[in-house]
């Protein structure tokens, strides 16, 4: 499938809720290489979507957490050259490994290797988002997977979330364990980056510190820009658009593949922003 069609895109965020709900009362875990957790569902959900999204013929690839040890540099560059859908089947596994809610279904298009359009889906909140030309469509509906339908998408208006001393700031958990974060604003760590962001879009969190791989943010970039948000490295450098080893590592050798070369600060606020520089230090920057 080379084409983002709202009406299919939203069918198969509906099933990829589906899926990850069928497992979510009893989540069968293990520990992969990286020590990160991996579930059954992540798996299921990948391989369906994988296959709605490549199995037509059509060129398109995909590039999923749950598969990308087994790229080779050849995959790579395809990648970054045609049509690529990114997904995260499940962003935030270790909330839905001990039945939290703060979980989400991430699906990007990369066209060319740029961030074109994203959508997320958050099962257990009943929220959906998905990019439709320059507006992000949003609906929340019931959190019982019988009663979605999600037919009624409206555009989402940009909230303004001006710099508060009060104001919530989002950590992922290795920057919250190690206690380099220094600002007095009350922190959060959830353990979903799409979970983080979706609160931030929604005027809740005034900003957010993540560090994080391709498929984390891939669904994400459209709909932040859309919003009016920024997305920098330390020293303030934006985010490109386009993916390249000046932002990401690309080495299909590297267990690193498809990271993020530094954590990224995303905020609507300047001084939001600025203040998230001041006090963080990024000890890999």
């Amino acid at each position: 499938m080379k084409h983002w069609n709202i009406e299919t895109i939203r069918d198969l965020l509906l099933e990829s809720g589906r899926i990850a709900l069928s497992h979510f009362s009893a989540p069968q875990t293990k520990l992969k290489r990286d020590s990160s957790l991996v579930t059954v569902a992540d798996r299921a959900v990948e391989s369906f979507l994988e296959k709605s999204l490549t199995g037509d013929g059509d060129g398109a690839r995909m590039i999923g957490e749950e598969s990308v040890d087994s790229t080779t540099e050849e995959e790579v560059v395809s990648a970054l050259e045609g049509t690529t859908w990114v997904v995260d089947p499940i962003d935030g596994t270790a909330p839905y490994a001990n039945r939290l809610p703060t979980w989400a279904v991430s699906i990007g298009l990369m066209e060319g290797g740029t961030f074109s359009q994203g959508a997320w889906f958050l099962p257990r909140i009943g929220e959906m988002y998905i990019t439709n030309g320059n507006e992000v469509l949003f609906s929340e509906e019931s959190r019982d997977p019988e009663r979605w339908q999600f037919t009624n998408l409206q555009p989402l208006a940009p909230i303004d979330v001006p710099f508060t001393t009060t104001g919530m700031i989002s950590l992922p958990h290795d920057i919250a364990r190690t206690k380099r974060f220094t600002g007095d604003n009350p922190v959060q760590a959830i353990g979903s980056a799409v979970y983080s962001m979706a609160q931030m879009v929604q005027g809740r969190y005034i900003g957010c510190i993540t560090s994080l791989k391709l498929w984390d943010i891939a669904g994400a970039v459209p709909i932040l820009r859309r919003m009016g948000y920024q997305i920098q490295f330390p020293g303030g450098r934006e985010l490109a658009d386009t993916v390249s080893s000046t932002d990401w590592i690309t080495d299909a050798r590297s267990r690193q593949l498809w990271k993020a070369r530094g954590a990224l600060y995303i905020s609507q606020s300047d001084e939001t922003l600025s203040f998230m520089h001041h006090h963080y230090r990024d000890d890999n920057a």
